[in-house]
């Protein structure tokens, strides 16, 4: 096999680049299941520009093998707690999804194990998904009383019917592997032993196609489900009801919940 791999510094996340069409990022970081903290969110932004300079025609976004946990979402200790917005245009995170939903390529999300809070958004960004048997999505600023933006929300609607969303998004609750194959949030779902297989396979097929076309593709699709835009009083009022999110209690309270390892107790203060 023509492969040529390398590791990052930090060792969170390793490249991989199979002949000269398929580029393969994978999340290295089992002591923390793979929260998307600075560091690790560093790594995939430079092995995107990496690849993007190498025009790859496609990426794979992957867990180390076997994980139990494809990624746990945010670093929790990297939210602020003191009246910040949390999830402002311009933190790693945010630019990860805009990295990858604007990548030159398209991007496969091959999910092996649970996907929690921000990774569920990270998932979503992703052009195509192939899972295990064994998968599940959960996206939980409700159970942390984060207040989500209305970029991420966009992510999740392009993708899924609007009352999926709103069950995922009120109860906190998984999606398992099998209803996010029926609401068509994986394109595949097969069994874990054959969850490289057919990723490759996906991947083969698209770099076999003329990369042009899938580069205009993909734009096209971007500006055609970035959602309608907001106009100006609805921006604020969101905007208004974030603020009064992120600097309530219950902010506090979820957070500390979280850390302690304990149900959160909400008082809508």
């Amino acid at each position: 096999m023509d492969d040529v791999a390398a590791k990052d510094p930090a060792c969170m996340v390793e490249t991989e680049l199979r002949g000269s069409n398929i580029g393969i990022v994978t999340m290295n970081n089992p002591h923390q299941a793979n929260c998307l903290s600075s560091e690790l969110v560093s790594g995939i932004l430079n092995a995107l520009d990496e690849f993007e300079k190498t025009a790859v025609r496609v990426v794979i976004l992957r867990a180390y093998p076997k994980a139990k946990v494809w990624s746990a979402g945010h670093n929790m200790k990297e939210i602020p707690l003191d009246g910040q917005d949390p999830l402002t245009w311009n933190i790693p995170f945010e630019r990860l999804l805009h990295r990858v939903r604007g990548f030159s390529a398209p991007v496969i999300g091959m999910i092996e194990g649970s996907v929690w809070g921000g990774a569920c958004d990270l998932a979503m960004t992703c052009d195509l998904l192939v899972g295990a048997s064994s998968v599940s999505f959960a996206i939980t600023p409700a159970k942390i009383g984060l207040p989500y933006n209305a970029a991420g929300l966009t992510h999740f609607l392009g993708v899924l019917p609007l009352h999926i969303v709103k069950g995922m998004l009120f109860t906190a609750e998984p999606l398992s592997a099998e209803e996010a194959f029926r609401f068509g949030l994986l394109n595949r779902l097969v069994e874990p032993e054959d969850l490289e297989n057919s990723t490759f396979q996906i991947a083969e097929t698209i770099a076999s196609r003329a990369p042009k076309v899938i580069r205009l593709l993909k734009v096209e699709l971007r500006k055609l489900t970035d959602g309608p835009a907001l106009n100006p009083d609805d921006f604020e009022e969101i905007q208004q009801l974030r603020r009064e999110a992120y600097r309530s209690k219950d902010f506090s309270e979820g957070v500390s919940a979280f850390f302690e390892r304990r149900t959160p107790v909400f008082q809508d203060t």
